[in-house]
């Protein structure tokens, strides 16, 4: 504890605090190490850092949507999977991994669409499917003949499920058969949808359909605070009479309801709009949506729900705290990648209460995605420009009105690019269900769906296609690109920190960085082609660490400054394009067999966006780098023997010359810069990641933050500190 009110202390990492005020580095203690600017730029113009938008999801920190109800229009489902032909007959193909089986029969009356081979282009229907065929691997049977395929090739199936009832909605697996049924021939006259919810109680027995959020309280506290002014509309319409229906809306942890109402149906249609005064107090708890609906008799038919903060409508599909946090990043991209890759066009750009859950894994797991429109909106409003994941399992006339989609979005919001990627992570057998990892098979799909994509968007200039590479395996990334013909970037996510063990130092591990930038970047020009970063953080999910500790490399300062290493490595290597990953998120499980299973705090840049959103500093990393994007890179060049324990960057922006620096050494660093053309006489402002030590973090509080101050050059050159462990940022001041 310190000792009495403002008095100075000094940490044995070289930091200066107090506890009134946050740190700022000591200017002393170790020798000044000596940098010259040099006059040929690595890159012209690099744009701002972007960021991964992340999965919506219902339960933790990426809770992004202003409608915080998945499925609110009780829509279907649609399953789409890739098979890679392991054999074939005339009425049969079987898949070449049994990652993809679904149960005997699942696949019957599928579509699919054969992407690659001698018979590409060819559709058909399936007459059944086996979860383990002839040759032990599921094995798919057509309606007719099936196509001539050869091992290897790509074919695409697709499945659309609209009787089954809602995902994304909770119900009690008891029911009597007819108590919850889906309802396909009534909806109310402006529904965008297909469908309808149907409740029929019995006496004794109610119907309760509910939506659960916000159920990680134990560990994360209130990551969606419900305060102030919300709103309920839903639509309903009483089918028979006797039936009455309850909504309830509250935290479970023994409060009273936020609101609850016992709701009037009639024989038509109507919609009830409710507002009501939340204050969240109490214990954090699971969020509750109940609809229950009671009697002896009867039926009430409900449909496009929706549940919210009161918010102005022209902010658009998201949180209003998801928009704050975007433009205090201020991202040069927003990446969209959110588990999409069984869904379909029309599904992604469908409305809301039209829009069904999609799912390309086997299991009962899927996926409820924010919709393109409301994403490209979203990039427009924070000054983003689109990088979007197109499914590999899209066929052709799909992907022709993707590239006319895109294309007419980009004049309406005036983007200057749209990235467009194939896939997500192809090479990597976790995606392998809707992925193609032979990069020769991928090869033809890719370069056939960039294809029909722009030939669709009329070739417009905005539209830049990407392929995605492993980082760690040169050779396969370049022979992901060089099979594409008309692909014109490659991207690679280049994560650090996999293994934390017990005995391992945690500070120096976490800036022990492996580098296979170069090579492959090499590789992508010789292909006349880019190389960007679609991904990067962090990824400490293995080794012996206790959780602690493990916490400790994701969430300090150090982890901060560690990434802002990654992040300038890139930069000094020729990257211009780089995103982190991700926006929101608050943990994640670790490797391991663990019972119960450990939880490390990734990949979220942001703590959370509750009442109080708090930046990780990974988050504040990316937040000052930005300050200084865009820019031209240039490299320094020590003017002492070479010290790999520093990390810099020069840039020159539109103000003037300004400078990132990084420090992997556990005390405190004095450099000095010179930079060309008389530079030291502009004004200087140093931003400092600062904190009290470097293992400090702002999980409860906040102890890390962006100190800014002035900075003067003197005798020519410019002298600054960076702490240990540290990261700094040296700006040209107004």
């Amino acid at each position: 504890m310190l000792e009495s009110m403002g008095r100075t202390h000094f940490s044995r990492y070289g930091y200066a605090f107090c506890c009134v005020v946050f740190c700022c580095p000591v200017l002393a203690a170790s020798p000044e190490r000596h940098y010259q600017v040099e006059p040929q730029a690595i890159s012209a113009q690099v744009p701002r850092l972007g960021v991964n938008l992340g999965e919506w999801v219902a339960w933790g920190a990426g809770q992004l949507s202003a409608n915080v109800l998945k499925n609110p229009g009780f829509e279907g489902i649609i399953d789409r999977a890739i098979v890679l032909v392991k054999a074939a007959d005339g009425v049969s193909f079987s898949d070449d991994t049994a990652w993809t089986k679904r149960p005997d029969g699942f696949w019957a009356g599928a579509r699919y669409d054969v992407r690659s081979g001698g018979a590409v282009g060819q559709q058909g229907l399936l007459f059944d499917s086996k979860a383990v065929g002839k040759m032990g691997l599921p094995e798919f049977t057509v309606i007719g003949n099936a196509p001539p395929l050869s091992p290897g090739d790509v074919v695409s199936l697709t499945l659309t499920n609209d009787r089954r009832l809602p995902s994304q909605w909770w119900f009690d697996n008891g029911l009597l058969p007819g108590q919850l049924t889906v309802v396909s021939d009534d909806v109310h006259p402006d529904s965008p949808g297909l469908r309808s919810l149907a409740l029929s109680p019995l006496a004794g027995k109610p119907v309760e359909v509910l939506s659960y959020l916000d159920s990680i309280g134990d560990r994360a506290g209130k990551l969606l605070p419900v305060n102030g002014k919300w709103k309920l509309r839903l639509w309903l319409k009483q089918k028979s009479p006797g039936a009455k229906l309850t909504v309830s809306f509250r935290r479970l942890n023994g409060g009273p309801a936020f609101f609850q109402e016992t709701l009037s149906a009639s024989g038509q249609w109507q919609q009830l709009k409710r507002e009501f005064t939340a204050q969240d107090v109490g214990a954090a708890g699971t969020l509750s949506l109940s609809l229950r609906v009671e009697g002896t008799e009867g039926q009430i038919i409900v449909d496009d729900i929706e549940l919210g903060a009161v918010v102005n409508a022209a902010e658009g599909a998201f949180r209003p705290e998801v928009v704050a946090a975007l433009k205090r990043l201020q991202p040069g991209y927003l990446r969209d990648w959110q588990g999409q890759l069984g869904d379909t066009f029309a599904n992604r750009i469908a409305d809301s209460f039209a829009r069904r859950a999609s799912r390309y894994r086997p299991g009962a797991e899927s996926t409820f995605s924010y919709g393109l429109p409301e994403f490209l909106q979203l990039a427009a409003t924070v000054g983003a420009q689109p990088w979007v994941v197109v499914p590999p399992t899209l066929g052709d006339e799909e992907l022709q009105q993707f590239g006319r989609y895109l294309a007419s979005q980009a004049d309406v919001w005036h983007f200057k690019e749209v990235l467009v990627e194939f896939g997500n992570e192809n090479w990597n057998s976790v995606f392998r269900p809707a992925g193609i990892p032979a990069y020769q098979a991928h090869g033809e799909a890719a370069t056939r769906a960039f294809r029909y994509l722009l030939e669709g968007a009329n070739h417009h200039s905005a539209l830049h296609t990407v392929v995605n590479g492993q980082y760690v395996n040169p050779w396969l990334s370049a022979k992901y690109l060089g099979g594409v013909s008309n692909a014109q970037t490659l991207a690679v996510a280049p994560y650090f920190l996999f293994k934390l063990n017990a005995d391992d130092d945690l500070l120096s591990k976490l800036f022990s960085q492996d580098d296979f930038y170069r090579e492959t970047r090499d590789a992508t020009r010789m292909q006349g082609k880019e190389l960007s970063v679609y991904e990067v953080n962090l990824h400490t999910t293995s080794g012996t660490a206790s959780v602690a500790s493990r916490n400790t490399a994701t969430t300090s300062a150090a982890a901060g400054a560690a990434l802002a290493q990654r992040l300038l490595t890139g930069l000094n290597a020729g990257i211009s394009r780089q995103c982190l990953y991700t926006l929101a998120q608050y943990d994640a499980f670790v490797e391991g067999q663990q019972n119960p299973r450990e939880l490390v705090k990734l990949w979220g840049i942001v703590r959370d966006l509750g009442a109080s959103p708090r930046l990780r500093p990974t988050g504040l990393a990316m937040e000052m780098l930005n300050r200084v994007l865009p820019a031209a890179v240039y490299p320094l060049r020590p003017l002492e023997p070479e010290d790999k324990a520093l990390t810099l960057t020069a840039l020159q922006t539109p103000k003037g010359w300004a400078l990132a620096a990084v420090s992997a050494k556990p005390d405190v660093q004095t450099i000095k810069v010179r930079f060309p053309d008389g530079a030291d006489k502009q004004h200087w402002r140093l931003l400092t990641l600062a904190s009290a030590a470097p293992t400090d973090n702002n999980e409860d509080a906040e102890q890390v933050r962006i100190l800014e101050t002035p900075l003067a050059a003197q005798g020519g050159e410019l002298g600054f500190a960076i702490p240990a462990y540290g990261f700094v940022v040296v700006s040209a001041g107004e």
